[in-house]
């Protein structure tokens, strides 16, 4: 799917979901300091991941494909909002699991959670010997895992299925590890809204008589930035270097700028 660009394929394996269940029950032997429970959990947990990477590593290097699909660029990207979503997921997963008759909502939360794709990616990124790929793939599917632990612990702690003495020690470790995994991620968060703020101020814009359009940031360090140059005529390399030193001042930074010139008629 992840090759394929096909977001049914990907989402049919977010349904399947075996990871889920393993997660859940850590987060109760967390809760309850149940050795043989978080034993047992983390084995299955640690089973499924290498069996993940194994596959994935095994048809990347049967398939002939290098390109970065929109798919797999979506997992290279975590920030404070997957963790935001991991530990909502991870509630609701709680939840489900305890209340059998809302047990049926798990595919949804399975879905929104997204465990195995970032898995699938980390393979991809070790058949490829990207580390990059590998890194940021991995960070996604560790902040799946720990935010649904954390969420979860929490939630049965709520439902009564353990005194909060006996669940403090666990809970400390679980916000431990969120907490380690959350500086990263906010670093990415903040990359990401510098990102956006700069695409926002720089297109539409009129600079020497010709406007910004299709502004993507390439690279952020150092800024690589790809415009669409419009204007009704045409546009001669003065210009360029103009508009080049306007946008550096604008944004009080240096650039490299990739132009392309549309021209209107």
């Amino acid at each position: 799917g992840l090759f394929a660009n096909s977001a049914p394929v990907i989402i049919g394996a977010m349904i399947l979901a075996p990871l889920m269940a393993p997660i859940i029950s850590l987060s109760m032997g967390v809760l309850r300091q149940n050795i043989d429970l978080i034993s047992t959990s983390v084995k299955t947990l640690v089973v499924g991941i290498i069996l993940a990477l194994f596959f994935g590593i095994l048809l990347t290097l049967i398939t002939p494909l290098q390109a970065v699909t929109s798919e797999i660029a979506a997992r290279l990207s975590p920030t404070i909002l997957d963790l935001a979503v991991a530990i909502i997921s991870g509630i609701a997963g709680a939840y489900a699991s305890a209340r059998t008759e809302v047990a049926k909502s798990l595919a949804g939360v399975a879905i929104a959670v997204a465990l195995v794709p970032p898995l699938a990616v980390s393979g991809i990124g070790i058949g490829w010997l990207d580390w990059h790929t590998f890194s940021a793939a991995f960070l996604l599917f560790l902040t799946n895992l720990v935010g649904i632990v954390l969420a979860s612990t929490l939630t049965f702690l709520v439902m009564g299925f353990s005194p909060f003495h006996l669940a403090k020690k666990g809970l400390a470790y679980a916000l431990g590890v969120v907490i380690l995994v959350s500086i990263p991620l906010t670093i990415s968060f903040v990359k990401l809204v510098d990102k956006q703020q700069v695409v926002s101020s720089l297109e539409g814009l009129y600079l020497e008589g010709i406007e910004i359009r299709d502004v993507n940031i390439i690279t952020d360090t150092p800024m690589y930035i790809s415009v669409t140059l419009l204007s009704s005529h045409t546009i001669n390399n003065d210009q360029i270097e103009k508009i080049k030193k306007e946008i550096e001042e604008r944004l009080d930074r240096k650039i490299k700028l990739e132009s392309k010139m549309a021209i209107l008629r």
